[in-house]
């Protein structure tokens, strides 16, 4: 449960402090965020254990290409950000 509240946390921030930050100090926060939320994003569906025993999950495999998925698309954004806004 701390994992996405951190990551909850971590965008309110990057949301509130974007537009107050000069565009530099702005870019290295979309970077921080980013891999905040790429770690997060492994720990919620690559590692084992996170999901209650019970409960329907995605087999490995499955999980792992999601999760890639979702890094690429991460790392595209940001670095659209870094370096042409």
């Amino acid at each position: 449960m701390e994992i996405p509240l951190i990551m909850v946390v971590v965008s309110v921030l990057v949301t509130v402090l974007i537009p107050a930050l000069p565009t530099m100090a702005g870019k290295i926060l979309v970077a921080v965020w980013a891999v905040v939320w790429i770690y997060g994003f492994f720990y919620i569906l690559v590692t084992p254990g996170w999901h209650p025993q019970n409960s329907p999950h995605l087999h490995k495999p499955w999980s792992f290409l999601i999760f890639v998925g979702i890094v690429l698309t991460i790392c595209v954004a940001a670095w659209k950000f870094i370096f042409y806004v």
